[in-house]
């Protein structure tokens, strides 16, 4: 199957002439999947007006997907659509599996034993794609699009802001700065970071321990600084021991900094469910957008479901956060990943040559929106 990079950015890709034909629908109309398993939805020339009028037929039997999470608030979509319904109308049953990391989530969906991958994108990813695994960029899942959705940020233990060791950039020098593990996005953050400063990781310190780890290590002073995202990042400000230093605006702009990921299952085998899951999962977006932007509208059900599945359990707390930016319409950023990915081939963590229409498919975000509408914002 060939990626559709050019939405990725806005634009539209023809669907290529050799695309098989159970391929998913380019939005455009293309070739159709067959009749017994296409999602009950309005016709490619009369798309459906809003979610609210997208009534799909689910799949009998039910099929089920293992779907990797790091139970974050970016996870929102997909936790807002388990709740709600979206995936088992289409007839998909989830189960989700714990992870660390984006990272840690490769070498089992290269292996068919996570269907969907969620997570910052990794260096690994571009390594298995490379050796031939057929793993698919296919959504976004978190970036930073303003500073009202900058839910990334490098924390400074407060007492070093206090006391005015750390001012500027260059006072990174000498520091323990972690991340929750090598070769992400998160490391790309801390070196753009450095680079202000006129420093490398040579300068530092640099370590990596997960996301709640960091709640402890910061109150311990075992590190000095850390990219931690929402609601991790509120719950530490929130206990005094370190302070929101920098966004990732400040030091980077629009990142995209975690993506959902396809395995050789559904790129290969199975585009239909790929295609429900992604409707379902747009649909729990759009809630999540409605939620947390200007409208405010169930907003109180939608943190209700974050204190459900993430280990923030404080209402208040996500009140207080900056939610991670989810496109309604699951468009990726493709200068973010192009620049990512330039940080990994210059450091050696990608060796081989990288064809980003090899790593991106948006057909199966832009079949959803075709289905959905237009999100009414």
């Amino acid at each position: 199957m060939t990626a559709l990079v050019l939405a990725a950015c806005g634009g539209r890709a023809a669907p290529p002439a050799s695309a098989p034909s159970n391929a998913p629908s380019a939005p455009s109309g293309g070739g159709q999947a067959p009749a017994a398993s296409q999602p009950s939805a309005p016709a490619a020339s009369k798309p459906a007006t809003s979610a609210a009028a997208y009534r799909p037929t689910p799949l009998n039997p039910p099929v089920s997907l293992q779907v990797g999470v790091v139970s974050s608030s970016s996870d929102g979509g997909i936790f807002i659509a388990m709740d709600r319904g979206y995936f088992e109308e289409e007839g998909l049953q989830i189960e989700t599996q714990q992870f660390q990391t984006g990272v840690d989530q490769i070498a089992p969906l290269g292996a068919g034993q996570l269907d969907v991958g969620t997570g910052a994108i990794a260096a690994g990813l571009y390594n298995a794609i490379g050796r031939g695994v057929p793993l698919r960029m296919v959504a976004d899942k978190g970036s930073t699009p303003a500073p009202e959705w900058d839910f990334n940020a490098l924390m400074v233990r407060k007492d070093l802001i206090d006391s005015g060791q750390v001012q500027d950039y260059k006072d990174l020098k000498g520091l323990t700065i972690t991340t929750t593990a090598p070769g992400n996005s998160t490391e790309v953050d801390v070196a753009k970071a450095l680079e202000k400063g006129g420093l490398t990781f040579a300068d530092i310190n640099f370590t990596h321990i997960s996301f709640s780890d960091m709640i402890t290590a910061f109150q311990n002073h075992a590190i000095d600084a850390a990219i931690v995202i929402e609601p991790y990042l509120s719950r530490i400000e929130k206990l005094g021991t370190a302070v929101r230093w920098k966004g990732t605006r400040d030091f980077y702009g629009n990142q995209q900094v975690a993506v959902v990921m396809y395995g050789p299952k559904l790129v290969e085998e199975q585009q239909d469910v790929a295609r429900r899951w992604m409707i379902a999962y747009l649909r729990g977006v759009r809630d999540y957008n409605d939620a947390f932007g200007p409208k405010r509208q169930g907003r109180e059900q939608v943190i209700q479901t974050l204190i459900k599945h993430t280990p923030i359990k404080d209402a208040a707390t996500y009140e207080e956060i900056r939610p991670a930016g989810l496109d309604p319409d699951g468009k990726l950023d493709l200068a973010s990943i192009r620049s990512d990915l330039a940080y990994y081939e210059q450091s050696g963590r990608v060796t081989q040559q990288i064809d980003l229409n090899q790593v991106i498919d948006t057909s199966f975000a832009e079949y959803a929106v075709q289905q959905l509408g237009p999100y009414q914002r």
